[in-house]
């Protein structure tokens, strides 16, 4: 839009005599609420020919007011907030407040440089720069679909309490046109009742076909044929720093588009569910393009349109977007569902260990050999670790021939590989540093790696 010069001047001419009017009135309000006080603090007299009435007697001593710090604690209030409007209204139109004050504000003529065209003002869009995303869109957006979910609570001890019904809301992918969508295993792991919503506006009732929870990938199926399935891409092929586009319905908003770049590639990160069920999600696709609740589930789309991740979670301190998104690398995502749709088992390798990161103050208080590591807080028996002699209390310092930082590191190394590759660990153990050869066996249905 334009900016009038003059009349921007006559606003800020206006909010200065108002403000300092405001200022001395909101002064004058004060001494006359003080019950006579006139501008310096001190009593008023009566004016000739009146009489004072005497006061009453007073029945107890009374302490006397000191009126001069609260009067000068409200003038000071009262100059503040003048100053405040005369501080920042000019802000609002952009001019320099010091100018306003000494009158140095000015129209600019015919022939003046103003820094600003004559004849408009461009908006800088906050994605300025970016790729025109409409074509993508046209090509996504009939592939997602809206997922809403109903679940009840087991029942508590207190039987006359019903169970609430609890609803929430996530995104779908069309993965195949005979009705299997992908999503999250969060978006769908406790629900007893899913609703498909399609780009069209049909609804259909979903059907849990399965899930991973250690991948956060499920299916869900719907009755219906010749949908528009999604055009699968090439995770392992993808480059810091191109096109990503996020489709999905955050915080139920439908169809809802958003565009960044990938930012990072191969992100490890530690998740916990409502239930308290903890996870470690590796290999993640990291973006800059707005995730908000309820895009979980929806496509993370290439320049071409093509899927290249499932969106399913977010850094955040404030439970919103703060360009610190992450999505399930497509690849990972459709071996796990061709493994669902088919009714094969996931496969996932462990060598049967729980521990906890090491840090710094950790091991200072407890005097640990090393600063860094993962400490074994439990061993499955008859576990890969457990054949090894690896025993609660040791310290995983080197996994794979990679250096352990965390217990992360520990995780994200052995889900990269198979059930029966063999791997090389350096722990510490009795005061000994030592090494062992492992081989990988399938998980067993216990929270450990």
């Amino acid at each position: 839009m334009l900016i009038n010069p003059d009349k921007a001047r006559r606003h800020l001419e206006t909010v200065r005599y108002y403000a300092i009017k405001s200022c001395f009135e909101y002064m004058r309000t004060l001494l006359n609420a003080q019950g006579g006080l006139d501008m310096n603090g001190n009593e008023k007299q009566a004016p000739p020919g009146k009489i004072t009435p005497p006061l009453p007697k007073p029945v107890a001593p009374r302490r006397k007011r000191i009126w001069g710090p609260v009067l000068l604690a409200s003038i000071a209030a009262g100059i503040t907030g003048a100053l405040l409007v005369l501080l920042v209204m000019p802000a609002i139109f952009g001019v320099n407040p010091y100018d306003l004050v000494r009158g140095k504000v000015k129209s600019v003529g015919v022939g003046e440089s103003s820094g600003v065209s004559a004849n408009k003002i461009n908006v800088v869009s906050p994605t300025q720069g970016a790729t025109n995303v409409s074509g993508v869109a046209s090509k996504v957006t009939p592939a997602v679909v809206n997922i809403d979910t109903k679940s009840t609570p087991q029942e508590t001890m207190f039987p006359f309490f019903s169970p609430r019904v609890q609803e929430g809301t996530g995104s779908g992918v069309i993965y195949s046109a005979n009705g299997y969508i992908l999503t999250n295993n969060h978006v769908v792991s406790d629900a007893q009742d899913i609703t498909v919503t399609l780009a069209s506006g049909e609804e259909f009732k979903g059907k849990k076909v399965g899930a991973d929870p250690d991948n956060d990938i499920a299916v869900v199926k719907i009755d219906k044929t010749g949908l528009p399935a999604i055009a699968i891409g090439d995770s392992d092929k993808l480059v810091v720093g191109q096109l990503a586009v996020v489709v999905g319905s955050p915080l139920g908003f439908e169809q809802t588009v958003t565009a960044g770049v990938v930012s990072a590639l191969h992100r490890t990160l530690g998740t916990s569910s409502l239930n308290g069920n903890q996870n470690v999600l590796i290999d993640l696709i990291q973006t800059d393009a707005p995730i908000n609740p309820g895009n979980s589930g929806g496509a993370l789309c290439d320049a071409s349109g093509k899927l290249i991740g499932v969106n399913t979670l977010i850094a955040s301190t404030s439970g919103g977007s703060e360009g610190l998104g992450f999505a399930i690398p497509v690849n990972t995502a459709k071996k796990v569902a061709d493994d669902l749709i088919a009714g094969r088992s996931i496969s996932h390798p462990y060598i049967g260990v729980l521990g906890q990161t090491i840090s710094e103050s950790i091991a200072t208080q407890y005097n640990l050999p090393v600063s860094k590591g993962a400490y074994v807080t439990r061993v499955v028996p008859d576990s890969p670790a457990d054949k090894a002699k690896i025993k609660t209390g040791d310290i995983i310092v080197q996994i794979d021939g990679k250096p352990v930082k965390s217990m992360d590191d520990v995780i994200s190394t052995v889900r990269s590989h198979k059930v029966g590759d063999k791997i090389s660990v350096t722990y510490h153990s009795g005061g000994s540093k030592k090494t062992v050869e492992l081989t990988l066996e399938e998980k067993r249905n216990t929270p450990v790696e």
